[in-house]
């Protein structure tokens, strides 16, 4: 393996590793502790079948039950599809958080599997036939909106809604895991052995060689966010003619020495996300009628619910991913944007790693969102049993959407920068 540059995309810091160093494992930043490259794990089989046997379990996923409920001889069942499409028929706010989950469960990870299975098979080819056979020119396009898409695939996070909401199932009438059921948690394993053994730099470097476009030694140099590519200025500069904007030679997009606007970008993300917040705490998710008599719940009266059953791991997740990620997210992505603003270098290290850990986990706050979408499609047994979404659940599915792209948005690199203008010369 030749020498590599990387560039870090949290501080801005550069490196030229060797092939050796890249064959070990892992490289992180000195300066922040940021995962720069991992060598794939050689302890699994090739990544082209985990593809494979992931789109498979995903069509069995959306095509049979998720779960078999029955209430006084009434029997019903559904599938992923089920949950988006009961909320639709509400109208509203309701019915953008069916559009978000038809989305972010359906077909966002649909598209993802397809597109990855797609490029790895290419790749795969190539591979198996030497670097000489000419891949499409449409393949990085491909990668791109792959790795983009990949955490807006949320079948992870709708894995762990379903639990929640079979204990809620439970507690209003009988259920049972169906096929479809065991399909999702099959597909969510692969995911996961997937992305072990996948080692997404590796692909964009079958696709493109990244030493064709390093800068010289003292060259300017810009890094691409999409790719990870470490751009010389005589490539960088290569495309942007006639008033063109520069574009990385390898993934097509749009290069700039730091993220346009995003700082004024996260700040207004994260104020419309802090008040949304409050009605999303304060107003129903969601109203449960048993026999003419009806109860409305709050995100956090649905935590009090389940730890009164005795289901305190449940409670605590909901808990976690409902209320305190929130908080954490709102909190952090504020911290960051007033410590640029004060030019602050204290904690700058520790402020980088929070900034990707909120990044890595506001995603799973759809729980709630997914188990709102899940137990109304399954429970609507007319007198005897309803449920009827609240609308707490449109504030809260905005808060969590507002806040992961506003993370998106935000360019920790320019924490750095202002802390070094600010230092004293």
């Amino acid at each position: 393996m030749p020498d590599t540059h990387f560039a870090c995309r949290d501080c801005g810091q550069i490196y030229l590793a060797g092939g050796e160093l890249l064959r070990r494992g892992s490289l992180r930043c000195r300066r922040c502790g940021t995962l720069l490259w991992r060598t794939r794990s050689g302890r699994f089989a090739d990544p082209r079948a985990f593809a494979i046997t992931g789109a498979i379990l995903l069509a069995l996923a959306n095509t049979f039950p998720l779960f078999a409920v029955s209430v006084a001889g009434d029997h019903r069942s559904g599938v992923i599809a089920d949950g988006a499409a009961a909320l639709f028929g509400y109208g509203g706010g309701i019915s953008a958080v069916g559009g978000l989950v038809a989305v972010i469960a359906v077909a966002i990870p649909a598209l993802d599997i397809a597109l990855t299975l797609v490029t790895l098979l290419y790749v795969g080819a190539r591979s198996a036939a030497g670097r000489s056979r000419r891949l499409p020119p449409g393949l990085a396009t491909m990668w791109l909106w792959a790795v983009r898409l990949r955490p807006w695939s949320m079948l992870d996070v709708f894995l762990l809604g379903a639990v929640v909401a079979y204990t809620r199932l439970g507690q209003l009438a009988q259920v049972g895991v169906a096929i479809g059921g065991y399909a999702l948690a099959g597909f969510v394993l692969i995911q996961v052995l997937l992305e072990e053994t996948l080692g997404r730099q590796l692909v964009w470097n079958q696709i493109a060689d990244p030493a064709k476009y390093a800068p010289a030694p003292g060259e300017p140099w810009m890094l691409c966010l999409d790719c990870d590519l470490v751009v010389g200025a005589r490539h960088a500069n290569a495309g942007a003619v006639a008033g063109r904007r520069r574009r990385c030679p390898r993934c097509g997009t749009r290069l700039d020495p730091r993220r346009p606007a995003s700082l004024a970008f996260t700040a207004a993300l994260t104020l419309a996300g802090f008040i949304l917040y409050f009605p999303a705490n304060l107003f129903p998710v969601l109203t449960i009628t048993r026999f003419g008599r009806s109860e409305a719940y709050t995100i956090l009266g649905g935590v009090r619910d389940l730890a009164q059953a005795g289901l305190w791991p449940l409670a605590l997740l909901v808990l976690l991913a409902s209320i305190v990620v929130p908080v954490l997210k709102l909190a952090g992505l504020t911290w960051c944007v007033v410590a640029i603003r004060l030019r602050s270098a204290r904690w700058l290290r520790q402020r980088t790693k929070f900034y990707r850990f909120i990044d890595y986990i506001g995603r799973w706050s759809n729980i709630d969102v997914f188990v709102v979408a899940l137990v109304t499609a399954m429970i609507q047994f007319g007198t005897v049993s309803t449920v009827e979404p609240g609308p707490g659940i449109a504030s809260f599915a905005a808060v969590v959407v507002l806040t992961m792209i506003a993370a998106d948005a935000f360019d920790p690199r320019l924490m750095w920068d202002a802390a070094a203008a600010g230092r004293p010369g």
